[in-house]
């Protein structure tokens, strides 16, 4: 199996890119298509404390030592590929013997997820059950509304405090709902 990494691309850029590189990289290395997977690799190619993403794109390859000799055609092709992806671009061929790998395949179900065979759930809850469960956060100033309100009221205990914080909460939640329900 030949496995790619990019990194150095945004996640979502890199499943685009990849469908646009993935059948003509089977073609050169003469390998069935499924043999062939791409990892877009989470994270950030920093130098000097600067995040260099879409600057400097890392791409590293394993593959069986068999197929050294497409070395040359699979660079040129993933350098012309990715031209417009980031400024410069780093390849790292790492070559392994096919007998050290081990590949475990369940024969009850299909090789790879497709837009055909993957499973589609349906979001069940309605947004009013969401939203009593999961209320918007509050951006207003809450800071000098408590002060206001301690100021105005030294004497009040924790439960009271407790109840007008709780109601600007659901004021806030009411007003968000009536946004959505206008929008």
């Amino acid at each position: 199996m030949i496995v790619i990494d990019i990194m150095g691309i945004d996640t979502i850029q890199a499943i685009s890119e990849e469908k646009k590189v993935h059948r003509s990289l089977a073609e050169i290395y003469s390998v069935d298509e499924n043999d062939i997977i791409f990892r877009a690799i989470e994270g950030f190619i920093i130098h000097d404390g600067v995040e260099q993403t879409s600057f400097l794109l890392d791409i590293q390859i394993q593959a069986p030592k068999e197929l050294e000799d497409k070395e040359e055609s699979v660079k040129l092709f993933l350098l012309d590929s990715f031209k417009d992806v980031s400024i410069h671009k780093r390849i790292l061929f790492k070559y392994f013997d096919s007998e050290k790998e081990f590949v475990f395949k369940d024969d009850e179900y299909p090789l790879y997820m497709t837009d055909k065979n993957v499973v589609h759930i349906e979001n069940h809850y309605q947004e009013e059950e969401y939203e009593e469960k999961y209320e918007e956060p509050y951006m207003g100033d809450i800071l000098s509304e408590f002060d206001n309100y301690i100021k105005d009221h030294p004497d009040a205990d924790e439960k009271e405090v407790y109840e007008v914080l709780t109601g600007i909460r659901e004021k806030v939640t009411e007003s968000k709902r009536k946004e959505r329900k206008h929008d």
